[in-house]
């Protein structure tokens, strides 16, 4: 097994490693942003893919990482960690649906509730010890899944359909612009 992530703020790397601790698995973890990544990518099946959810979609650098490496999916057992700071809906669901695309099975999905790096939305900002606690039951999460994941038993969160149209209606299509530009900007 490999880790894989984007993080723009620490968390969903923060969550892989969490996971991967609990898992006993002595893999390295890799950035999208490290060209270490693709060749882990290559020598493994079974990988553990974190990222952060934007507007309950994939942020471009995720979506152009994926796509840009189409042939390496194939035949690939994908379990995702979806980190957000409020919603999703179907934040694992959607880049599992992209990697299915290219051949990969995704096997579950967990998402992670983690302190939001948006400083200017009211609904987002908590005091630091409502983070702290955040982080403390986050950390309880990622480790029940590890558990589950290695018993055989992965979550499906943000897997199915009904998740999928959470996440359309909830999110996605009133902010599909934002994230095809790749900016916040856009949504201004």
């Amino acid at each position: 097994m490999t880790g894989i992530y984007f993080s723009g703020t620490g968390n969903s790397k923060y969550a892989l490693e969490i996971f991967l601790k609990e898992f006993h698995a002595q893999e390295n973890i890799f950035s999208i942003e490290e060209a270490a990544a693709v060749s882990s990518i290559k020598r493994h099946k079974a990988i553990l893919f974190s990222y952060p959810v934007q507007f309950s979609n994939i942020p471009k650098i995720v979506r152009d990482f994926v796509t840009a490496n189409a042939g390496l999916w194939k035949g690939k057992k994908v379990f995702v960690i979806a980190t957000m700071g409020l919603f999703s809906g179907d934040g694992a669901g959607v880049l599992a649906r992209l990697l299915k695309k290219y051949g990969a099975q995704a096997v579950g999905g967990l998402h992670v509730k983690m302190p939001d790096s948006i400083a200017d939305e009211k609904l987002l900002k908590r005091t630091p010890a409502k983070n702290r606690r955040l982080i403390t039951d986050a950390e309880q999460k990622i480790k029940k899944c590890a558990r589950a994941v290695k018993a055989g038993r992965p979550p499906q969160e943000g897997i199915g359909f009904f998740c999928q149209m959470a996440g359309l209606f909830g999110q996605r299509l009133w902010f599909s612009g934002v994230i095809r530009q790749g900016t916040v900007e856009a949504y201004k």
